[in-house]
């Protein structure tokens, strides 16, 4: 036991009841939820009831899944069985892989296959590629992947979240090796245009999503996304499409995302928040969102500045 360390618990109350549910579960049947923020203290009893919400946790089961989404209250379930319906998973619009392991770097190329090595930090939109570095890149690596998820265009995505709870993904060209703790996401043939992979992955909405399913994500000690859950990430099917609305949006999203990278490739510092609330906003669009839903996301969203950004590794 220590006085500063913080442990996510969940704690079921239940009674044993006489007739057997069927799986997957189908009738309804009602609990009372409350999730409690971090640090926040539990002094009593009545701290379980007050401000709790009825949920039908028939509802967390109606794909046959075993999730069991104990941060979400109806409005967020019904949103998320929203999108999902008017989605496929990331991992059908990419080809997705995080980095080798182990990840040695040397300051200069010691080694026949040695490869330039990435050393820096990824940012939403802008890319760090650090100081010169270099890898043995060849099969004595414990987890070694091929090279064309290291080589042309590619989107990095940051497994580490920032600190305003966002994803953190942007483009890259460059011939770059990198470890586990980056993924890189490419474009496969006849799939979405990547800016407008990009352009989804860093949104607002996405974020949000991400974090009503991940325990990963709200962690206090370097919350993160992991492979999986990057596969399983919705993209809008719309998105797809080839005429009508969805084509001008995803254009549309393409062409603020070039702007975006254009600005930070002058600028790393540049301000691009503007640009990300029109890319917001069509991303709304393309999953159907209304605006009642709008604001609940907008509303939601965890506050910035709720703790230290941890140093990249």
């Amino acid at each position: 036991m220590f006085e500063e360390a913080w442990v996510d618990t969940t704690v079921f109350l239940a009674t044993p009841r006489k007739p057997l549910a069927k799986w997957p579960r189908s009738e309804s049947c009602r609990v009372s939820l409350k999730t409690f923020g971090k640090r926040e203290r539990i002094l009593s009893q009545d701290d379980f009831r007050n401000g709790a919400t009825a949920v039908d946790i028939a509802n967390w089961f109606r794909d046959g899944s075993d999730e069991f989404l104990t941060r979400s209250d109806p409005r967020f379930l019904k949103l998320l069985s929203k999108v999902k319906e008017a989605s496929i998973p990331f991992g059908e619009c990419a080809d997705i892989q995080r980095g080798v392991t182990p990840f040695a770097l040397t300051d200069k190329p010691v080694h026949p296959n040695s490869r330039q090595a990435f050393s820096g930090t990824v940012r939403r939109y802008t890319l760090d590629p650090g100081p010169e570095r270099f890898i043995r890149f060849d099969d004595s690596l414990a987890e070694f992947k091929p090279a064309r998820y290291f080589t042309g265009q590619r989107l990095l995505l940051r497994e580490l979240i920032s600190r305003q709870m966002r994803l953190q993904a942007t483009f890259a060209n460059h011939d770059l090796i990198t470890n586990k703790s980056m993924q890189t996401l490419l474009p496969i043939s006849g799939g979405p245009d990547i800016r407008l992979l990009l352009g989804v992955l860093n949104s607002r909405l996405i974020s949000w999503l991400f974090l009503q399913r991940s325990n990963v994500g709200h962690r206090d000690d370097f919350p993160k996304i992991v492979l999986k859950e990057t596969r399983e990430l919705p993209f809008p099917r719309l998105g797809l499409t080839e005429d009508g609305d969805g084509k001008r949006g995803a254009k549309e999203i393409a062409a603020l995302v070039d702007c975006i990278l254009q600005a930070k490739q002058a600028n790393a510092a540049a301000d691009a928040s503007a640009l990300e609330r029109e890319i917001d906003a069509r991303v709304y669009s393309l999953y159907g969102l209304t605006p009642d839903e709008i604001c609940l996301v907008e509303e939601s969203a965890p506050s910035s500045g709720r703790r230290a950004e941890p140093a990249p590794k």
